[in-house]
This record gives C-alpha cells, sequence and structure tokens, in this order.
C-alpha cells in the first residue's frame, strides 16, 4: 500500500474561540432557513434545538479558550479541566457541523475531530495504541487464532 501523505493533525491547544464561532456562524442560517420554511413542524423542533444547542457549546468554548489564552489558572487540574471543556465542546460542535462537510464554506481542514490536546499526547496516546494492537496480535499468535 503506497504511503500517502500524512495531513498535520489539529490539538486542542491549537483550537481558539474563533473556530466555535465559524461553526456557529456557518450553521446559523442553514438552522435559520429551516426553522423559517418548517415552522411548528418536527424539523422545525430540530433546528431549533440544534441551534439552541450549538449556540450554548459555541458559548462554552469561547469562555474556556479565553480562559486558557489568559493562563490565569490556580493549578495545573484547573487548566486540565479548561483544556478537556474545549476538546469536549469542540468535538460536539464538530459532529453538528459534519454533515454539512460538502458545502462551500465547510473547513475541512480545520473542522475535524480532536483527540489530542497537544502533540506531546498524540505521540503517547499513539505510541498505547501501538502497544496495545502489539499485544493482542502477540495473544492471537500464541493462542492459535486468527483475526
Amino acid at each position: 500500500m503506497p504511503d500517502s501523505p500524512q495531513r498535520s493533525r489539529l490539538h486542542v491547544l491549537d483550537l481558539t474561540a474563533a473556530d466555535g464561532t465559524a461553526v456557529r456562524e456557518f450553521l446559523e442560517p442553514r438552522l435559520r432557513e429551516q426553522m423559517d420554511q418548517q415552522y411548528g413542524t418536527p424539523a422545525f423542533k430540530t433546528a431549533f434545538a440544534l441551534d439552541g444547542i450549538v449556540r450554548s457549546v459555541a458559548s462554552r468554548m469561547e469562555y474556556h479558550c479565553e480562559a486558557l489564552a489568559e493562563d490565569d489558572f490556580r493549578d495545573s487540574l484547573d487548566r486540565l479541566d479548561s483544556l478537556h471543556a474545549v476538546q469536549d465542546a469542540w468535538n460536539m460542535l464538530w459532529r453538528a457541523v459534519s454533515p454539512w462537510r460538502e458545502e462551500d464554506g465547510y473547513d475541512t481542514t480545520r473542522w475535524v475531530h480532536v483527540e489530542y490536546t497537544d502533540p506531546a499526547a498524540a505521540e503517547r496516546g499513539e505510541a498505547m495504541k501501538a502497544q496495545v494492537r502489539a499485544e493482542i496480535e502477540a495473544e492471537l499468535q500464541a493462542g492459535g487464532g486468527s483475526r
């Protein structure tokens, strides 16, 4: 299998409040259109609910991104909590926007699932995954099992 160039991975530390705002601003007119055209229907209610969720999550992401930018935490645990809050908020926004990935204006480079907080965490996480895969493969081979 030929090697394909791997695009750079996005980490939580790469995200900003502007990323959350961009997703919100991309979705707002699309959701508003559904609400305007489908008033009172289940489609209206779905768009209305998603609009509220997107606004709330984008606001939470903005709050924690600003806290991280100011870097004024009591301790490293508070900072880690904010990093995880950004990650959770971002991945929820990504889930909300991903059905529109084929539309003009969708940022395929930036609007991706974010698994790790930073490159060091990514390296540790990928090493752990490789170790688990190797252990499973060794167990399968030792037991005579096959995949």
